[in-house]
């Protein structure tokens, strides 16, 4: 279970800039269920991106559910597309974000102290009436952007799937994972808020 690492401490703690990069992969490695995160702007560090990609299989491996939102226009890690979907999972585009956020099981917030101040550090947010308002604005900005086009692997992966390919046959097919054939389905039942493959088929047939 999510829970700090001392009861004891406040609901709200300021993390400093030094400690912030340890205290959030710490939080990373105990999530189970669900990371949102949106960046209110990003720059890609092609050196991070590979420390971070062995910890991001493991969580999307364990299923964790990652949605991620980012400034049109903001910069794309150069990872292949299966490595691109670990790290952004569900990915969103939209035209400005108020602030970097992260939620992590929907019971721990994290977000910069001082926007304007990058050394300013982070706060840790555990108060529950604190967390889920950083929740809704974290749906609220999701909903203001239109789903992104699916991608090839989604395509090949529903059309198999509509054609009733179960998951092992489709991994064989197109040379992947099983789990991440159920991952790919499971992102796009929760982007398209579909719940069964069946409804998943029927909403995505009725697209434009």
């Amino acid at each position: 279970m999510l829970l700090p690492a001392d009861l004891r401490v406040p609901q709200v703690q300021r993390i400093s800039a030094r400690h912030a990069a340890a205290r959030v992969q710490e939080l990373l490695s105990r999530t189970r269920h669900e990371h949102l995160a949106m960046y209110d702007a990003m720059t890609v560090d092609d050196e991070a991106v590979q420390r971070e990609l062995p910890a991001a299989r493991r969580r999307r491996a364990r299923g964790v559910l990652l949605r991620t939102m980012a400034p049109i226009g903001a910069a794309t890690p150069a990872v292949t597309s299966d490595d691109l979907t670990v790290l952004d999972g569900d990915h969103r585009r939209v035209a400005a974000l108020p602030t970097s956020l992260t939620v992590l099981d929907r019971r721990v917030a994290l977000l910069p102290a001082d926007r304007d101040d990058p050394e300013g550090g982070y706060l840790e947010i555990w108060s529950r009436p604190l967390v889920t308002g950083l929740i809704a604005l974290f749906d609220h900005h999701w909903s203001t952007a239109p789903p992104p086009p699916l991608s090839t692997r989604e395509q090949e992966v529903v059309a198999l799937l509509a054609e009733g390919w179960t998951d092992t046959a489709v991994a064989r097919r197109l040379g992947i994972s099983e789990r991440t054939v159920a991952a790919t389905v499971r992102t796009l039942m929760d982007r398209y808020s579909a719940r069964s493959r069946f409804q998943l088929a029927l909403n995505l047939s009725r697209r434009p």
